[in-house]
This record gives C-alpha cells, structure tokens and sequence, in this order.
C-alpha cells in the first residue's frame, strides 16, 4: 500500500522499489521537462509498484530532438492515476 493509505511498502523499505532502468514489461509515459525530485516524491507516496525514471532524448512533432522524461511503472493501471493525478506532469 501507499504512503497516503499510512502503510510502509515493503518494496521501498528495502531499497528495490525504483529501478535505475525501465524493463521491457514496464508501462510508459513520457512527458516534456519536469523535477524530478517532486515526480520521485509523488510516486512514492501515492503508488504502490515498482517504478523508474529517466531523462531521454525523444522526437517532437516538427521532427526535432527534444528532451523528455520517461517514466515507466510495473503496473499498467497505476500509469492512469499518475496521469491524472500527479500535479508536477502538467504544464500552467
């Protein structure tokens, strides 16, 4: 369970929760420039699963390089949440 529900997850408590890779079988979200220290924070007090984030070069609509962060969670429904949920993904 999460944080917000005022339970531990033993995942996280031993140091295997977040990955400093994103496996095959991982769902992914990649989003434009944002801290990644507060998206760190929110999973971790809002989600349950395994997860990593990492910086990576992406291809925009005009075809050019840009950077973006890609995110990816061992559970597919927990991408929705983060979606909707998480405040530091979306743009003012």
């Amino acid at each position: 369970m999460s944080l917000s529900r005022g339970q531990v997850n033993p995942l996280g408590f031993l140091g295997y929760r977040k990955l400093s890779f994103i496996p095959e079988h991982f769902a992914k979200i990649s989003i434009p420039e944002a801290d990644i220290k507060l998206l760190d924070h929110w999973i971790t007090y809002h989600l349950n699963s395994r997860y990593a984030i990492k910086k990576t070069l992406s291809l925009d609509t005009d075809k050019k390089v840009v950077s973006v962060i890609e995110i990816g969670l061992e559970d597919p429904r927990e991408i929705t949440m983060l979606t909707l949920g998480c405040p530091h993904i979306h743009k003012n």
